[in-house]
């Protein structure tokens, strides 16, 4: 990835972070796998696993003889992923330790999937290239991807834009581009693919009920970066209150929340004419 490390850390509660929000977008995820064509029997190559969400849906998607590998680049992350997939039911899952800037598969693939994982690469469409060599002709490559620039609220309320613009310039500010998501055709193209199908989604919530959690947990795991950039003092972001903060702002304005845009791209790898 872009540094030696991924910029949220490898904690227990990044993991933890991660499992939320890949629960509140799993039926989007399932939804542009299935639209991609990865189905019973497919052997897929997932890169980027953390805890192993991803990897464990296409598990799902491909039984009752598909089986899937997770490539992740810390060991302690593998080795929770490797204890959930050994407790799930009926899912032919395994998982490897390797740098993703170098690795290279030593099999052939029905697909290449990933989900927040390429914006961490120096050269995202370069290791995209790379990896897709693995699949077949006619296989599937399907990616999700984020553009933080569009986290938003209606109305606009000062703590919400601040949130807003501290996920933003902390991502810009490490070296990693905060929209990816938004060119990911073109990181498709650029990797010599097909130009992709894509769809795009962003969740709303409003009220004392809504996803605060997830704003406050990412600006958390970017608190260093953060301070490190001087965007803010660890004091003016006050991370233990953050949510409740933007809860009580949002009930108050009466504002409508809205998440990252979440992208989704697939094509299919060319087969070669006769």
């Amino acid at each position: 990835m872009t540094t030696d490390s991924y910029m949220f850390g490898r904690s227990a509660d990044e993991l933890h972070r991660l499992a939320r929000q890949g629960a509140l977008v799993e039926p989007e995820t399932e939804e542009l796998f299935l639209r991609s064509g990865i189905g019973a029997g497919m052997h897929v190559l997932e890169i980027g696993s953390g805890a192993g969400d991803v990897a464990m849906l296409a598990g799902r998607l491909v039984r009752p003889d598909g089986r899937v590998l997770g490539v992740e680049r810390s060991a302690d992350s593998v080795a929770v992923a490797t204890g959930r997939a050994a407790a799930a039911a009926n899912v032919s899952v395994r998982f490897e330790v390797s740098d993703l800037n170098t690795y290279q598969p030593s099999g052939v693939f029905d697909a290449l999937i990933g989900r927040f994982v390429l914006a961490y690469f120096a050269d995202p469409p370069g290791v995209l290239k790379r990896l897709a060599s693995s699949v077949r002709p006619g296989g599937v490559i399907a990616f999700m991807e984020f553009d933080v620039t569009c986290i938003s609220s209606v109305p606009g309320a000062p703590l919400f834009q601040n949130m807003a613009k501290w996920i933003t310039r902390a991502f810009e500010g490490s070296g990693i581009d905060p929209a990816l998501g938004s060119s990911l055709g073109a990181v498709f193209r650029d990797a010599g693919l097909p130009w992709p199908y894509m769809t795009s989604f962003q969740k709303a919530s409003c009220g004392p009920d809504g996803f605060y959690w997830l704003f406050a947990e990412t600006v958390r795991t970017l608190l260093p970066h953060i301070v490190r950039l001087r965007l803010a003092t660890a004091d003016e972001v006050d991370v233990e209150t953050l949510a409740d903060r933007l809860r009580d702002e949002a009930v108050a304005t009466r504002l409508t929340a809205f998440s990252p845009r979440w992208v989704g791209a697939w094509a299919r790898k060319p087969v070669p004419s006769n």
